[in-house]
C-alpha cells in the first residue's frame, strides 16, 4: 500500500461510534415522539404543551448532534483527497447552523404560542414538517456521502 492510499483511510473511533449510535436512536425517539401529535391539528391543539417541550428537546439533540458531527470531523480524511467530495462535505457543514436556527426559532415560535391559537399552531406545525424535510434529506446526503467514501475506501465494486 503506498502512502497516498494510507492517507485516504478513513479512521473509525469506537467512541465516536458509540456517541453517534447513541444520538442517533435519541434523535429518532423524539421524532417519532413528535410525528403523531402533529399529524391533525385538533391534537396537535390538545397536546400543545407537550410538542412545544419535545421542540425545545429536539433543538438541544440537534446541537449536541451537528456538534459531535463536526468535532469528530467523522469523514474529514477520507475526503482531503476527493474535491468533489470535499465541497459535498463543507456544503453539508454549512447546512448545520442553517438547521439550528430553524429548529430553534420553531421552538421558541411553539413556546410562545397558545394552544387554542390554532391558526398560529398549524402555522407552526406546517414549518416543522418543512424543516423536518430538510433535515431528513440533509441526513441522508450525509449518510451518502459517507457510503460512497467507505465503498471506495473499501473497494467495493472492483
Amino acid at each position: 500500500m503506498n502512502t497516498s492510499d494510507t492517507a485516504r483511510r478513513l479512521g473509525v473511533n469506537a467512541a465516536f461510534l458509540k456517541d453517534i449510535k447513541d444520538d442517533n436512536q435519541h434523535l429518532k425517539q423524539l421524532l417519532d415522539r413528535i410525528d403523531p401529535l402533529i399529524k391533525h391539528p385538533t391534537v396537535a391543539c390538545n397536546h400543545w404543551s407537550e410538542i412545544s417541550a419535545l421542540l425545545d428537546e429536539l433543538r438541544d439533540q440537534l446541537a449536541f448532534h451537528f456538534s459531535l458531527e463536526e468535532a469528530y470531523g467523522y469523514f474529514d480524511s477520507a475526503l482531503d483527497t476527493d474535491p468533489l467530495r470535499s465541497a459535498e462535505a463543507e456544503h453539508l457543514r454549512a447546512a448545520h447552523p442553517k438547521l439550528f436556527a430553524r429548529i430553534r426559532d420553531l421552538a421558541d415560535r411553539a413556546g410562545e404560542t397558545a394552544p387554542d391559537a390554532e391558526t398560529k399552531v398549524a402555522a407552526v406545525v406546517s414549518d416543522y414538517k418543512t424543516f423536518f424535510r430538510s433535515f431528513a434529506d440533509h441526513e441522508e446526503a450525509e449518510l451518502r456521502l459517507i457510503l460512497s467514501t467507505l465503498d471506495d475506501d473499501i473497494g467495493v465494486g472492483d
